[in-house]
């Protein structure tokens, strides 16, 4: 992969367990799962459209981009707190999860993104915008941004193609 056009979302993920960071076995049907908001963040979670890309930044580091399937908010029903999601696939996986880029490696400059596990859009960010609208914008880091991915980690084949 490296049309990073739709790529323009950050979103921090964290657990509350002893798990420093989140992945599990990569298989056909693994690609394909529910990225967890708050419920309190339902509004936030219906931002991404069909087909935008995000980066998954755990603990300060990117270690996965995925693709938003379509544009409904689910809830799973359990009534637990993080019950609200969105449909992914995720797209490329960080070689080393515990090794996984910097924030500052990925984004080219030093992000103090919100702490919350809202996604963000990226030109909304005040440090990413001061320093890629600088360089070309969005469209720039994108372009900037394909080239650490391949560098890091690994692009996943795509078990559904959206256009």
């Amino acid at each position: 992969m490296s049309d990073l056009s739709r790529l323009k979302w950050s979103k921090n993920v964290s657990y509350d367990s002893k798990i420093t960071f989140w992945d599990f076995p990569i298989n056909e049907l693994s690609k394909i799962f529910i990225l967890h908001w708050r419920k309190s963040s339902e509004a936030n979670a219906a931002k991404p459209e069909d087909g935008d890309l995000l980066l998954i930044r755990q603990h300060a580091r990117v270690t996965h981009v995925v693709q938003f399937f379509n544009n409904t908010v689910y809830d799973d029903g359990s009534g637990y707190d993080f019950s609200t999601g969105r449909l992914v696939q995720i797209l490329w996986r960080a070689n080393d999860l515990n090794n996984a880029p910097h924030n500052t490696e990925i984004f080219g400059c030093s992000i103090n993104f919100p702490p919350s596990g809202k996604a963000y859009f990226l030109e909304n960010i005040s440090d990413f915008h001061e320093y890629w609208s600088q360089r070309g914008g969005l469209a720039a880091f994108q372009n900037y941004v394909t080239g650490v991915l391949n560098e890091k980690g690994e692009w996943l084949k795509q078990l559904i193609v959206l256009t």
